[in-house]
């Protein structure tokens, strides 16, 4: 195998890494927006009920029963948006030297093009401890892609848990009485 095609057996790795990245955040985006949707269509009805139809009656056994069921809808819809959250910000403890590669590093690091510059064609003439920042920048993107799948997953089990959760309470105060 050719050097060119080993080192980009590498890039492609990493940009496979970011699209999971990327793809997890849209996917966290559109749980935040299906919330943003049933909360605005939960307003709207509110808004327009004159006669105030789903008054929660506390005489009513019925609708103090669907409260058990709008309470934990709350709470899930908490927790998905937290997860959601977590998604956008994920806090990884990853220690790895610093990279030349790494757009971070290099504004942080590199006060001038000079020094960045002598310390990149450095690396790049060094076959071994090039893949070896190439191979960390695989493992951190890994671990980054992993922790936002992670919590997007536990916000889409949440979201399905609360929209169950209304779903019940709605037809408990709606269909029943």
């Amino acid at each position: 195998m050719n050097k060119y095609t080993e080192i980009s057996n590498f890039w492609e790795i990493i940009n496979y890494n970011y699209d999971q990245i990327r793809y997890a955040e849209v996917k966290a985006s559109i749980v935040i927006s299906i919330y943003s949707l049933f909360f605005s269509i939960a307003y709207t009805i509110d808004i327009l009920d004159d006669e105030n139809s789903y008054a929660l009656d506390m005489n009513n056994i019925v609708h103090v029963i669907s409260l058990f069921f709008l309470l934990p809808g709350f709470f899930f819809t908490i927790r998905a948006l937290i997860f959601c959250i977590k998604c956008f910000l994920p806090r990884l403890n990853i220690s790895t030297q610093k990279s030349p590669l790494f757009f971070g590093d290099i504004g942080t690091k590199y006060n001038d093009f000079d020094s960045y510059y002598k310390t990149l064609d450095n690396l790049m003439d060094n076959k071994e401890e090039y893949h070896k920042h190439l191979t960390q920048m695989i493992y951190v993107t890994g671990h980054i892609a992993f922790a936002k799948f992670s919590n997007v997953n536990k916000g889409i089990k949440a979201l399905l848990r609360s929209l169950l959760c209304y779903i019940i309470f709605l037809i408990l105060v709606f269909a029943i009485f």
